[in-house]
């Protein structure tokens, strides 16, 4: 069961038998008037000021925050250790003490597609992806004996290559069976099937061709192609999309943007600002934070103006716990889509270990109760809630657990994202391929508090307007 289920089935759970108005009672006022009225859901009249943009919609706040609370998301209080080795993603910062593993395992590109990646075959965080506008991201290396080459088996070109290296085959075996096989019957059979299995393929080559153009990204070890996809059935909800592939030493980079097309010259339009994008794009090494305004990926950077709207939930691991994942997920503030991160927090700490149905299943009983409390991430109040859990299967006891803290951010301004992070363990025995168990909580909760503390708006050059002190 995902984590989005399991956290809809606990809210369930927590209000039937704890009710809701002892949430209500338990949780400090400030934390639920901020966390409803900061997003926009006590939509008041606001001062008279163009609202911003997110995807086509108006994000209107209940109010603008001040400039002080916008400079807080900067966590001027902040120090950091000398030396201390961080990690960026989105227009985030955060200390990691030492270089980190992301996921960039490519397994195929169906069911799921390219843009969902893992750590491993069994390893992976439900949701991750990564949006810089309307274009999505993924970064694809080899790993586990699985060249990152293999993403390229399902372009185009390459798809085309298969079938008529297909139809290629299945002629030579009509020709096989027009002269080795004896039972005239056998063979007439077999000759059809296979001119039936050609013609499947013929088609499929020439609604390809009509269906994807090539596309040339404009920047050096690249290659794209160019659809269009409608909506609804609705000619009027054309949609054109452009996908790059851009090879950089150890990693291939996956580029896809759609836009709406209103008339035939968007198409040509779309192109040349997808390869404007694409000139822009820059590797970026481990550890490595820039310092122009822009948004980090794994090994990746993209600079702007610092108002792109964007969407990152990306997780990641220590080399020396591969059990225990941390996922941070970030971005703009959208109408439509608010982060309800006190409901979040009190779910995921009422949660319970599921009845081991078998005797050779992991036993798990709880251990300790996190919140749901107010915690700090970098400058901002945030909400934390989870729970950890002692399991033991095949004699051996470990810890368990998931922590999830949140920052709600700020609707109608480009500087006060949204800020989750989620630390969980690895179900074990989903995951055959871990060799070592979770290391104790403890272990794992330092690391979380120093990324959570340090968390904050990336310091820029230069800095963005809302920053500067008037």
């Amino acid at each position: 069961m995902s984590l989005q289920n399991q956290i809809l089935l606990r809210l369930s759970v927590f209000f039937s038998f704890r009710g809701a108005a002892s949430l209500f009672c338990r949780m400090p006022l400030f934390f639920l008037i901020v966390s409803i009225a900061n997003l926009g859901g006590c939509n008041t009249k606001t001062e008279k000021v163009k609202p911003m943009q997110v995807d086509g919609e108006d994000a209107v706040p209940s109010r603008l925050p001040t400039s002080e609370e916008m400079f807080q998301i900067t966590a001027p209080g902040y120090q950091g250790v000398l030396d201390e080795k961080s990690e960026c993603l989105g227009r985030l910062v955060f200390e990691v003490g030492q270089e980190v593993q992301w996921p960039t395992y490519y397994r195929s590109e169906y069911p799921k597609g390219v843009f969902n990646r893992s750590f491993g075959k069994q390893i992976a965080a439900s949701g991750d992806t990564m949006r810089f506008g309307d274009t999505y991201i993924a970064v694809i290396s080899s790993i586990e004996g699985i060249s990152k080459e293999t993403v390229f088996e399902s372009t185009p070109a390459a798809v085309e290559e298969g079938l008529l290296n297909n139809i290629r085959e299945s002629r030579a075996y009509i020709e096989r069976q027009k002269e080795e096989v004896k039972n005239l019957e056998v063979a007439k059979k077999n000759i059809e099937d296979a001119e039936e299995w050609i013609q499947g393929w013929e088609k499929t080559i020439k609604e390809d061709k009509e269906t994807f153009e090539d596309f040339a990204p404009g920047v050096p070890a690249s290659q794209g192609y160019w659809r269009s996809e409608i909506e609804g059935n609705d000619e009027e909800n054309r949609y054109s999309i452009l996908r790059a592939y851009l090879t950089r030493g150890e990693h291939i980079y996956i580029f896809e943007s759609s836009v709406r097309m209103h008339t035939p010259s968007d198409k040509e339009k779309h192109q040349r600002d997808f390869s404007q994008m694409l000139t822009t794009f820059r590797t970026r090494a481990p550890n490595e934070i820039p310092s122009e305004p822009g948004v980090c990926f794994p090994f990746g950077f993209i600079p702007d103006d610092g108002r792109t709207v964007v969407e990152f939930k990306q997780s990641l691991r220590f080399h020396d716990a591969p059990a225990v994942l941390y996922t941070i997920e970030t971005g703009t503030v959208h109408p439509r889509r608010l982060k309800t991160t006190v409901f979040m927090a009190a779910a995921t700490s009422s949660m319970n270990p599921p009845p081991a149905s078998e005797a050779s299943d992991v036993r798990a009983v709880v251990k300790e109760r996190i919140g749901p409390h107010s915690t700090q991430m970098g400058g901002v109040k945030a909400m934390q809630g989870g729970v950890v859990m002692k399991a033991e299967a095949k004699g051996i006891k470990y810890d368990v657990y998931d922590v999830y803290s949140g920052y709600s951010g700020w609707l109608g301004t480009a500087v006060l994202p949204y800020m989750l992070v989620e630390m969980q363990t690895v179900n074990m025995q989903q995951a055959t391929e871990l060799k070592q168990y979770p290391p104790p909580y403890e272990q794992s909760k330092e690391r979380l508090d120093v990324m959570l503390k340090s968390m904050r708006w990336r310091p820029t050059s230069p800095p963005m307007s809302e920053f500067v002190k008037k």
